[in-house]
């Protein structure tokens, strides 16, 4: 059973942090679906089988929904939609047979058209019986473009209807316009043609200005990446060589710290700003309250195309990772492949070719480091030695379950283990950052591109007598690796020590790409005035993890600070939890404090030596909690695909 969060931590940080640079510039992307309007309505038969269906999911694809981005506008009939084709959620507008919308998108010499098309088969189940076909017949896809009077087709595309659900027609295409002059009249009409009711649509269709674009921002986040496991953190082995170049290269951050110590609230709270006492996703089954504005909600609406390449997961769309994104893939950088991270060079490469001619966002994760360690040699033998038993390993089941997470090793066992996790890190190195600098570098990109490395949470060795991560929040679970390079080299090879969040990093994004966000209500700061020397205190960072995780028997614990002291709040193991564990946890106190300057590893706890100090913190914790406001948070419909991804990464059995 769950047991609620009692304690909540506070922000001594201020909210909503006006952008101090320039303002937002203009968009140079015009979003057909964003313009979607009632009145650019000719004609579609969603409107009349509405009107008839008694449940309207049957008229509509099984694998999609409304689109809950940001900015969309009207939707009228729920045709703006977002729907999973194979392994990626993409954003279209339905078109069954019949359908006719018109825009009036403002077109120059330099426009280009962009968009997919597909059908998706229907299942008996998804349609109502009065409303089959017997017809067979594909479905015509056309567009034309009137101006002046004159009107002519500029695409028309044949698709044969699909053989089966799990098989749909998809095609992409880019079209240069070619004009011979700026047209402020132009009339864009898509139609589709055909017999009976399809599950047709257009994917993303777009017209962008490729001149001229500067803003280009790309997000990395390495699942299960200590810190100090890399060589710009001060690790002395190898693992690192390409993202030490990037360090070089960027402003490094010392102390920085996770919102959580396991994936999804991490993440959730890495793109929304928010710490888990505000957007309250706290276990495997909650999706971000779909009120929430994301950062790729946010850069969607100021004119950026935003893609994403993940590993699913705790990080797929079921859990609304896909708002704001106008295609959302997951699968390449999970665990099914040992080759994760060099997949995922191979969709993000190609991602960027296509889009290096307007302001962009990417979004790239892999699992790559996460448990199991079984990379491809010779980087799983890399940092082994005479005495290694073990060439990959799948760390829950190597201890024998959750219920041995506390359980001790011989030495030499325990340095085999990280020896395999450290050689993740070295193919990850080499084989996703390493090629995807080169490639940027190649593309003439790399210098005004604002890059940022991090990751979600840590990982533990038995630093504090456990293994993995989620059960506590240590540094080695929570202290993640921040760079940035940003656009110019501003700041290079520069490092500050002072603590910072990852709730900090959505505001500096969107101060760098100079989109006001004043009056948003977030949890970081723009990161600015601690790059600009302006800010020299530490941030107050709050990190927490909910009671009883996915069955795992252990207790709410929180962390937060003042200044490089760390509080760590633990409730108790009830006498049931405790019978759960086949290796007993280690003694914990109530209520821990360290302080990080004198004791990096958290090995003494001061908590009696500043007892006022102490009470005081655990109040304000106490009544910050009790203040949050309360949200709805929606319920993951979990699917056998993602239950799979999560067996592999030991989350499930």
């Amino acid at each position: 059973m769950r047991r609620k969060v009692v304690f909540l931590l506070v922000l001594i940080t201020a909210m909503g942090l006006t952008c101090s640079h320039n303002p937002e510039q203009s968009s140079r992307i015009f979003r057909l679906i964003d313009h979607l309007r009632q009145e650019n309505i000719l004609q579609t038969p969603v409107s009349r089988i509405t009107a008839l269906s008694q449940s309207q999911a049957q008229i509509y694809p099984a694998q999609s929904y409304p689109l809950p981005d940001s900015g969309i506008g009207d939707n009228p009939y729920d045709l703006k939609r977002k729907l999973r084709l194979g392994a990626a959620e993409r954003n279209i507008i339905f078109s069954p047979p019949g359908s006719e919308f018109r825009f009036f998108p403002k077109l120059t010499p330099d426009s280009k058209l962009e968009f997919g098309i597909g059908i998706v088969k229907k299942e008996e189940s998804q349609l109502d019986r009065s409303l089959e076909t017997e017809d067979d017949e594909g479905i015509n896809f056309l567009i034309t473009l009137e101006s002046q009077g004159r009107k002519r087709t500029i695409f028309q595309k044949y698709l044969s209807l699909p053989s089966g659900p799990e098989d749909p027609d998809f095609a992409f295409f880019r079209h240069s316009l070619e004009l011979p002059y700026e047209m402020e009249d132009a009339l864009l009409t898509l139609s589709t043609q055909g017999k009976g009711y399809h599950f047709a649509f257009w994917a993303n269709p777009v017209v962008y200005q490729a001149a001229g674009a500067t803003r280009r921002v790309i997000l990395i986040s390495i699942d299960t990446l200590r810190a100090d496991h890399l060589g710009c953190y001060g690790y002395d082995r190898e693992t690192s060589p390409h993202i030490d170049a990037l360090a070089a290269d960027s402003a490094k951050f010392d102390n920085t710290y996770a919102a959580s110590p396991w994936t999804l609230p991490s993440h959730v709270s890495l793109f929304t700003s928010l710490y888990g006492v505000h957007h309250q996703v706290y276990y495997d089954d909650e999706t971000i309250p779909v009120e929430l504005v994301t950062l790729a909600d946010r850069l969607r609406k100021a004119g950026f195309s935003c893609g994403a390449i993940t590993g699913g997961g705790f990080v797929s769309s079921i859990y609304g990772f896909s708002k704001g994104f106008d295609v959302y893939s997951e699968g390449e950088g999970g665990v099914f492949h040992q080759d994760s991270a060099e997949r995922v060079f191979g969709s993000a490469s190609a991602w960027i070719e296509q889009h290096k001619d307007r302001d962009f966002f990417l979004f790239i994760h892999t699992y790559q480091p996460h448990s199991p360690y079984a990379c491809p040699p010779p980087y799983k033998v890399m940092f082994l030695n005479e005495r290694s038993k073990v060439g990959h390993i799948d760390l829950i089941g190597h201890l024998g379950g959750k219920n041995s997470i506390f359980k001790p090793l011989p030495e030499d066992e325990r340095q085999n283990i990280v020896d395999l996790y450290d050689g993740e890190i070295r193919y990850t190195d080499d084989k996703l950052l390493g090629p995807l600098m080169a490639r940027l570098k190649e593309m003439g990109l790399y210098e005004e591109t604002m890059i940022v490395f991090t990751s979600d949470h840590g990982e533990e060795f038995f630093d504090h007598g456990g293994w993995g991560h989620g059960h506590s929040v240590y540094d080695e679970s929570l202290k993640v690796p921040l760079l940035i390079k940003f656009p110019g080299s501003k700041f290079q090879g520069e490092s500050w020590e002072n603590i910072v969040s990852l709730v900090d990093i959505m505001p500096t994004i969107l101060d760098e790409m100079r989109i006001d966000f004043s009056g948003s209500e977030f949890d970081g700061q723009s990161l600015f005035p601690v790059l600009e020397r302006n800010e020299n205190e530490d941030r107050t960072f709050m990190a927490d993890v909910g009671a009883n995780l996915m069955n795992s028997h252990i207790p709410q614990r929180i962390a937060t600070n003042q200044g490089k002291e760390k509080l760590i709040v633990n409730q108790k193991f009830t006498p049931q939890d405790l019978d759960f564990f086949a290796f007993p946890p280690p003694p914990t106190d109530p209520v821990e404090l360290y302080d990080l300057r004198l004791d990096p590893g958290e090995k003494s706890n001061k908590v009696n030596e500043k007892t006022g100090f102490v009470s005081r913190l655990v109040k304000e914790l106490n009544d910050y909690y009790s203040q949050a406001q309360k949200r709805k948070v929606g319920k993951a419909r979990v699917d056998e695909r993602l239950r799979d991804q999560l067996r592999a990464l030991g989350y499930l059995k």
